[in-house]
């Protein structure tokens, strides 16, 4: 496969011909089909409709643009080469999303491997040094609106319990396709689920209070002096 179709991991926009721009009304089965025959140019219709789905679960697991956007170009080829084993027993966004997904994991193995990983979770592990995360939530709530701490946070949890939240809040899914994604019970995610709030919860509430006792502080402080 021309690795030029899968360009668009970078720049997310695909140019297309005014033949490929009259067949964007066709759904997903009739350009797996024609994908399934050599039909590059129906495979980059599919790429150009989710790629901007599939780059963002990626960027969210990996937290790293770019090796989100070689994942996401690896990710694309290796559905291409898979088509013709693709046989409809998924809908094809979801084989397509659980293809992403290993990749990722394949990709968070290697970090491993080559001992890289450590310095992606050194968030983590100030997370988990209560000195260390006063001082880190003090730098962050002075330099960062609500919003961007609620997604820190998110990279920062475990990798089982961030995905089940990109899944199901950012990119919506429903619990059967998420099962599907995942390949485990939807008992098992709706538990990640529930732990994932609730430890989001903690950590927001808890940067929270530590905000309102400088605060105060700050105010006692003033008033003396």
């Amino acid at each position: 496969m021309n690795e030029d179709l899968l360009h668009s991991a970078r720049s997310l926009n695909l140019p297309l011909s005014s033949a490929a721009r009259a067949r964007l009304e066709q759904d997903d089965a009739q350009l797996v089909k024609a994908s399934q025959h050599g039909d590059r140019e129906a495979f980059a219709l599919l790429v150009q409709r989710y790629q901007r789905r599939i780059f963002n679960m990626i960027l969210r697991m990996l937290q790293d643009y770019e090796e989100a956007c070689e994942i996401t170009q690896e990710a694309f080829l290796a559905a291409w080469q898979g088509l013709p084993t693709f046989r409809g027993e998924a809908r094809f966004p979801t084989w397509l999303y659980r293809i992403a997904y290993n990749c990722c994991l394949r990709q968070l193995e290697q970090r491993k491997r080559d001992k890289a990983l450590q310095n992606a979770m050194q968030e983590q592990q100030l997370l988990d040094e209560a000195g260390d995360q006063r001082r880190q939530a003090e730098s962050t709530l002075e330099a960062r609106d609500r919003l961007a701490l609620i997604r820190e946070q998110l990279e920062a949890l475990p990798t089982k319990y961030r995905i089940v939240l990109v899944l199901r809040h950012l990119q919506e899914m429903t619990y059967e396709e998420m099962a599907e994604i995942l390949m485990m019970p939807i008992g098992t995610i709706k538990t990640h689920l529930f732990r994932a709030r609730n430890l989001l919860k903690e950590r927001l509430q808890a940067l929270q209070a530590q905000r309102q006792a400088d605060s105060q502080k700050a105010e006692v402080t003033n008033a003396l002096q």
